[in-house]
């Protein structure tokens, strides 16, 4: 110590004590403030706040009631990240988690999650689940995650079962298990038959648990049908219930109809089998008429349509509907008299029936001809020539003229 400090401490004797006591407390509040700063830094390092994070939301039906903040969310039992925070969401609750952003690139896009227990009564913690086909793009901060499943806790299910027996009166709960351990006693053997054949019967029902799911979905789907039209049905149930008793009213004249009915058809049936073998008669007879009908019914169906699409222009013709008729008498060009055996009726055309387009006729244009090998082939040339038969041959000679003991002229 120099001749300065002594000095001072001789000039200032009660400055130096209180300094020399506060020097120590100072240093000693420094140290301690330096070790909660160490530690408070090794506890920020340990919990990951100077880590970068990706944020992801996860929407579930409930948390649980050990789901807290800092809760670990995993992925095949590697933690990537941490729950941020448990926040009500309408009538669920959404998650919002922070995750490792290098091991939220190995989370495919459509990964499930579920709300996980370590044990019987441990915390929860997240569960991401990789799907059976995973995307293969990843799952991308801020995405959004649906989580149907949330494990029961016991001791939810301690409350619930509380609940029940609370409501439940000990006396009968006795007589219950005392008529239940009565009825099984000596049973075990066929309650164990019955168990094993129920698992057999089960395992042939899974496998079809899926379509039963259908059709339980078709049957909601049906029974809102069923709910829309519940008044119209029982409307007709009341309309039934009306027909009902008016049959019920009218039960005897039903019973006299029901009579003469039976009658009538008795006097059918004698009236048919005394006519059995006309009737098969007639059919039999009207069969090659019905077949030609049937072959020529398109040529029938056009001669009726042209009938129909002739008969205004008859109409016209005749006077219409008015009384009497309308005549044009003139002399018309008439051909060749009939010759024997030039102008004998040939019979050789084939093909059918033929409608010719008569009823889908443009207006205007000329008819179809069909050449057939018949008579009927050459065209109408007219006699421009009067002439004078004084002695024309009969009918009996046109028509038979040229046969055996029938002369020619």
């Amino acid at each position: 110590m120099d001749a300065r400090q002594q000095s001072s401490r001789g000039r200032f004797p009660i400055l130096w004590a209180t300094w020399a006591v506060v020097r120590l407390k100072v240093a000693g509040l420094a140290f301690v403030s330096m070790i909660a700063v160490v530690a408070l830094l090794a506890m920020s390092m340990y919990a990951g706040r100077f880590e970068s994070t990706a944020t992801v939301f996860v929407d579930a039906p409930r948390s649980g009631l050990v789901l807290d903040p800092d809760a670990a969310v995993r992925m095949r039992g590697v933690e990537i990240g941490r729950v941020a925070a448990v926040e009500p969401h309408a009538d669920r609750v959404r998650l919002r988690l922070e995750l490792d952003p290098e091991l939220l690139r190995m989370v495919p896009e459509n990964a499930l999650v579920d709300i996980r227990s370590t044990t019987v009564f441990g915390a929860k913690y997240v569960h991401f689940v990789s799907p059976a086909a995973p995307s293969p793009r990843s799952l991308a901060p801020g995405a959004l995650v649906r989580a149907e499943s949330v494990t029961v806790e016991f001791n939810t299910l301690f409350q619930r079962l509380s609940t029940v027996l609370a409501k439940v009166e000990p006396g009968q709960l006795n007589a219950t298990l005392a008529a239940l351990s009565a009825a099984l006693q000596s049973r075990g053997e066929l309650l164990g038959d019955l168990l094993a054949r129920a698992d057999a019967t089960l395992r042939l029902l899974n496998p079809s648990l899926p379509q039963l799911g259908r059709d339980m979905a078709a049957t909601a789907e049906v029974t809102d049908v069923y709910a829309d039209t519940a008044g119209e049905l029982l409307r007709t149930v009341d309309n039934a219930t009306v027909t009902g008793a008016t049959v019920a009213d009218r039960a005897a004249d039903l019973d006299e109809m029901l009579l003469n009915v039976v009658g009538l058809a008795e006097t059918t049936r004698a009236v048919l089998t005394e006519s059995e073998q006309p009737l098969a008669t007639a059919v039999r007879l009207l069969r090659p008429g019905s077949a030609l009908l049937n072959e020529y019914r398109p040529a029938l169906r056009c001669v009726i349509t042209g009938i129909a699409s002739v008969m205004p222009l008859a109409e016209a013709i005749f006077g219409g509907m008015v009384p009497g008729a309308v005549f044009n008498t003139n002399f018309m060009l008439a051909s060749e008299p009939y010759q024997y055996p030039e102008d004998l009726p040939k019979v050789n055309a084939t093909g059918g029936p033929d409608c010719s387009g008569i009823d889908q006729r443009t207006p205007g244009a000329h008819a179809d001809y069909v050449v057939t090998d018949t008579s009927e082939g050459a065209l109408f040339v007219p006699s421009t020539s009067a002439r004078l038969h004084a002695d024309p041959p009969t009918v009996f000679e046109i028509f038979f003229a040229g046969l055996p003991g029938v002369a020619r002229r």
